[in-house]
């Protein structure tokens, strides 16, 4: 069975549902309102393509016969994430059930272009049967309908098509994204969020917002430029041509100002928005995390232990996220 024809919402529940611990074909049918010779059907068919297994007999409440309980084929299928940041590539490979497989960094140069992007992306994945697509994070403003990307601090990417010329170049599937919504993807598989922000505080700054549990873009894809909000009216100049910025005031700040910084921006996303969970997340907050989080506003705020690999993580889950 082609993996590309695994598109059926049906598929995609089962999948999914699995993936979340209802085990069994009547615990399927229960919860999905499916007749359970159409859950067999499905079962079988998802079987039959490597992406289920039978694990054994167990019991799923009440009496009689023990049920086979079922799991997601970890090799079933496999899907790329990668993360362009300003200095360098980060890859993973992320097998069905979202664990790492394979990871590679890669530097990338000063000014670098899209092909440069390309040229170390094509060594690094590998197209093949089994293999979903790529899912790639970059800063934004970014079209994640389109996957047209104009990043800030890029120079020379100005509206370049980035899915396009991907699935051109590697011959695969693609999905562009911001590189926060992708972290924000990547974490809330971890663990429960429903109404929170991962702040990444990298080479750039910018969220990732999980609303009513689902990753919140924006009507134009624009959501999470948290790093391009002013903070300080005459402040330093920021890489998107205004001054004041908050990426641009705590990157000209250090130490326990640099906190400051960041949880008083932190402290107007709370209340702008009533979220009840802050990750924080990216290089500059893993160098210190006990500063960052001594800084924060009083919510529940946490440092993720991914760190920049959330990232390409997330990107891959983009892509596994259409078989769920």
């Amino acid at each position: 069975m082609d993996l590309t024809s695994l598109r059926s919402h049906n598929d995609r529940t089962v999948l999914g549902l699995v993936r979340s611990g209802v085990l069994s074909r009547a615990s399927i049918a229960a919860e999905t309102g499916l007749t359970p010779q159409a859950v067999s059907k499905i079962v079988a068919r998802l079987m039959s393509a490597g992406l289920l297994e039978e694990t054994g007999a167990v019991r799923d409440g009440g009496r009689g016969k023990p049920r086979m309980s079922l799991r997601l084929v970890p090799g079933g299928a496999c899907a790329y994430g990668a993360y362009v940041d300003r200095d360098e590539l980060r890859v993973v490979r992320l097998d069905l059930t979202g664990e790492v497989v394979s990871s590679s960094v890669v530097p990338l140069p000063p000014m670098f272009s899209p092909d440069d992007v390309l040229a170390a992306l094509e060594p690094l994945v590998e197209a093949g049967e089994k293999v979903l697509g790529l899912g790639i994070g970059i800063a934004g403003p970014l079209d994640h309908a389109d996957g047209v990307v104009s990043p800030n601090g890029l120079p020379g990417w100005s509206s370049v098509p980035l899915r396009a010329l991907a699935e051109e170049r590697l011959g695969l599937p693609v999905v562009v994204d911001k590189d926060t919504n992708a972290a924000v993807l990547a974490e809330s598989w971890r663990r429960p969020l429903r109404d929170a922000a991962l702040v990444f505080v990298g080479t750039g700054l910018g969220v990732g917002l999980l609303l009513g549990g689902e990753v919140h873009r924006g009507a134009r894809s624009g959501a999470g430029e948290f790093g391009h909000t002013t903070i300080q009216l005459d402040g330093p100049l920021c890489v998107c041509g205004r001054r004041g910025c908050v990426e641009a005031v705590h990157a000209a700040s250090s130490g326990a100002e640099a906190a400051r910084v960041l949880a008083a921006a932190v402290t107007n996303l709370v209340q702008l928005l009533d979220l009840d969970q802050i990750v924080l997340s990216g290089r500059k907050v893993l160098e210190s995390p006990e500063l960052y989080l001594k800084a924060m506003p009083d919510v529940d705020v946490s440092v993720t232990s991914y760190g920049p690999d959330l990232v390409p993580v997330g990107a891959g889950l983009l892509v596994l996220g259409r078989l769920f």
